[in-house]
């Protein structure tokens, strides 16, 4: 294994988390309930033994030498999946979402079925209620889409991996 010279989307998306390693899989923020779990590709797997040299040493971000432009893969929930996982999960499987959204777009999902654009874990405001949709996958791990597009031109998809980790949220790099 080597390190490919590919730009990989780097941002939260946190049911793609969900997919890849099952990490905050139906809960947000301080454990609300965004919905029932959904099947990962695999818990999370650890480092894998034949991990590429560019990725063996890590830097370490409390380093006064290290540079945002370095390597760092996180602190937890260590794990890896080939190009042919991420192709072979189905993106487009029902996911069963729940949030607070406002009476407004709770309305319209009973009256059309159209699903809110967006929802909260909780709030006290009054005019939101507590809704439950379902939606595709792939409309919420927009990363896992990401990474597909990414890494399709690497090669065998059997021979394309990511190795990757995850911070904690509030770290600032």
């Amino acid at each position: 294994w080597h390190l490919a010279d590919v730009e990989l989307p780097d941002y939260r998306n946190y049911w793609a988390f969900a997919v890849l390693a099952d990490v905050r899989n139906g809960y947000g923020f301080a454990g609300f309930d965004k919905g029932d779990p959904i099947t990962p590709i695999s818990l999370p797997r650890g480092l894998p033994d034949d991990l590429s040299q560019g990725l063996r040493a890590p830097p370490d971000p409390d380093d006064e030498d290290y540079s945002r432009d370095q390597i760092w893969l996180g602190n937890h929930s260590f794990s890896w999946v080939t190009l042919q996982e991420l192709l072979a999960y189905d993106l487009d499987a029902p996911m069963t979402l729940r949030g607070m959204v406002s009476a407004e777009s709770a309305r319209r999902f009973r009256e059309t079925g159209e699903p809110p654009r967006s929802s909260v874990g909780w709030t006290r405001q009054p005019g939101f209620e507590r809704i439950e949709w379902q939606e595709p996958i792939r409309d919420h791990a927009s990363l896992v889409v990401d990474l597909i597009d990414a890494l399709a031109g690497l090669g065998d998809p059997e021979n394309v991996r990511i190795v990757f980790g995850f911070d904690e949220c509030w770290r600032d790099l």
